[in-house]
């Protein structure tokens, strides 16, 4: 671990022991390289950049200690509504995020956080939208690294953010999940287009499993540059 820490605690001030908790895990984890990732570069590479951009917002919610996956799909969709309606401090999409601390969510129901995340990301990818899920016991592998659970966290946490070109090595196998991506990032794989060679082997994948559609392509007023923050490049 390098000795001078990224500055994302000055940019992310705690307003609670549950966000400062937070603030360090991203501080220490998420903002810095790790030898299982399978690549180079941070957690997140675009995470400390988010919060320079004064971009992450960051709150907390309580009242969980006994809900379910009712409560939990309510609380998605909320948080959908609030991503969607924010006044964001920059105009660039990549670089939007909210995170969502659950100080009260019993560790043994993680679990569910992984299921709600695994019923909803079908409605939320329709909506350009990507939900990653954090907690002690996640699951969750890192893209290019199977073995390794890189979304485990101190504290219970939801992080949203916009969909993105990198998107492809989680979607590409899913053809409804790839079939949203193909709309929105399709033209990016164009033969005369330069692409990250990983990205293109993902999506010529999981073109070659998508059912052959009429696209009917999403554009968005700002480009999406080929990586992203928030997750850690993860969903």
């Amino acid at each position: 671990m390098s000795s001078t820490p990224p500055d994302i605690a000055e940019l992310l001030p705690a307003v609670d022991a549950p966000q400062a908790e937070a603030v360090r895990w991203l501080a220490d984890y998420v903002c810095r390289p790790h030898p299982e990732l399978g690549r180079d570069g941070a957690v997140c590479p675009f995470m400390l950049p988010a919060a320079r951009g004064g971009t992450v917002r960051l709150h907390t919610r309580t009242g969980l200690a006994t809900a379910g996956g009712a409560e939990l799909r309510s609380l998605v969709r909320e948080m959908a509504r609030t991503f969607r309606t924010a006044q964001w401090a920059r105009s660039n999409p990549v670089i939007h995020c909210l995170i969502l601390v659950l100080p009260d969510l019993p560790r043994s129901h993680g679990h569910l956080l992984d299921a709600v995340q695994a019923e909803l990301k079908a409605e939320l990818a329709g909506d350009g939208l990507m939900l990653g899920q954090f907690h002690p016991d996640c699951p969750e592998p890192a893209a290019r690294n199977p073995e390794f659970p890189v979304s485990r966290s101190p504290v219970p946490m939801l992080a949203m953010r916009n969909m993105a070109l990198h998107d492809v090595l989680f979607l590409h196998h899913d053809p409804e999940l790839f079939h949203q991506y193909q709309l929105r990032f399709g033209a990016r794989f164009e033969p005369d287009v330069s692409v990250a060679q990983v990205y293109r082997e993902a999506y010529e994948a999981g073109a070659a499993a998508c059912p052959v559609r009429t696209p009917h392509p999403i554009t968005t007023e700002h480009p999406t540059t080929t990586e992203h923050p928030t997750t850690t490049e993860t969903r």
